[in-house]
C-alpha cells in the first residue's frame, strides 16, 4: 500500500502499555486536533484505514477509542491486532491524510474525509479492513 501516493504522512505510533485494558497507548507528533483519514502501518505495509467519522472527532479522540476499547467491536478487534504486532516486536506507525480542498455540489458541502474512505479501502485493500 503506497500511502504517500495519496498524501498520507507519518504522525505517530502505538506502544505497549501495561495497566491498560487494551494494553496499548499511542503517541501523536502531528494532526492531534485534526479530523483526518488515518492508517496503521506495520513494516511499511498499510494494515488498516479509517476515518475520524464526525465533524468534531479529532485524531486524538479516534485513537483514544482504540486505546480505551470504547465503542463498536471494530475498536477492540483492531486494538488486539495492534497489540499482537507490538508483542512480536513489530512497530505500528500511525499515518494521516488531511484533504486540503473542499468540494460542493449544488451548495452542499461534500465531506471528503468520508467520501475518500471507501475508495481508498477498495484501491489499497488493507488487510485489517473487513472486505465486503
Amino acid at each position: 500500500m503506497r500511502l504517500d501516493n495519496y498524501g498520507f504522512v507519518e504522525v505517530g505510533e502505538w506502544k505497549l502499555k501495561e495497566g491498560l485494558r487494551s494494553g496499548i497507548t499511542f503517541k501523536l507528533n502531528n494532526f492531534q486536533g485534526e479530523r483526518v483519514i488515518y492508517a496503521f502501518v506495520v513494516e511499511s505495509e498499510g494494515k488498516y484505514l479509517g476515518v475520524c467519522e464526525n465533524s468534531t472527532t479529532t485524531l486524538r479522540d479516534r485513537m483514544g477509542r482504540y486505546k480505551s476499547l470504547q465503542g463498536a467491536g471494530t475498536n477492540e478487534r483492531i486494538a488486539r491486532k495492534i497489540k499482537d504486532c507490538l508483542k512480536h516486536g513489530k512497530a505500528v506507525k500511525i499515518f494521516a491524510l488531511k484533504p486540503e480542498s473542499t468540494l460542493q455540489y449544488k451548495s452542499l458541502n461534500i465531506d471528503l474525509i468520508k467520501g475518500l474512505e471507501n475508495p481508498l479501502i477498495e484501491k489499497l485493500r488493507p488487510e485489517w479492513n473487513i472486505q465486503k
